[in-house]
């Protein structure tokens, strides 16, 4: 089913390419989640907040005693719910970055007149004219400058 479904974007995006000259466009939305200024800010605050707790952690397990059954219990129980609230941050920050990202995806394709854009993963040939990830993580950074969203709260 995921082959069908490529398969009819692809030729969508080559028939689309045919009548469209320069209106089409495609990104690499991996490279836009590493090497964007958000993309790089995000991770570093997430991982900022994966070393705090690591350390909380780390802090308290050097003042239990090991054979002390019931802390070595609660400390494991504290871990699991540090490794959820961890995972509940990380999961509504990419979701707000996405959200930020398919916004500015939305507002660069009507500033520069294109009327598809795709993600180059679902794309099994393009020339490289068509590829904008460069000028997409330039607008994008300017954007992020320019409003500073908050994607951890």
């Amino acid at each position: 089913m995921k082959k069908f479904v490529l398969s009819i974007l692809t030729i969508f995006v080559l028939a689309v390419s045919s009548y469209a000259e320069g209106k089409i466009a495609y990104i690499d939305v991996q490279k836009v989640f590493t090497q964007s200024k958000a993309g790089i800010d995000l991770k570093a605050k997430l991982q900022n907040i994966a070393n705090k707790a690591k350390s909380e952690i780390q802090s308290k397990a050097a003042t239990i005693n090991q054979k002390d059954q019931v802390a070595m219990q609660k400390l494991q129980q504290e871990i699991i719910q540090k490794q959820q609230e961890l995972q509940k941050i990380q999961q509504q920050s990419v979701e707000k970055f996405a959200n930020f990202v398919r916004k500015s995806v939305n507002e660069f394709a009507n500033k520069n007149g294109y009327e598809l854009v795709v993600d180059s993963q679902a794309v099994l040939y393009g020339k490289e004219k068509y590829d904008k990830t460069e000028d997409f993580i330039k607008y994008l950074d300017n954007k992020y400058q320019k409003e500073k969203p908050e994607f951890i709260k």
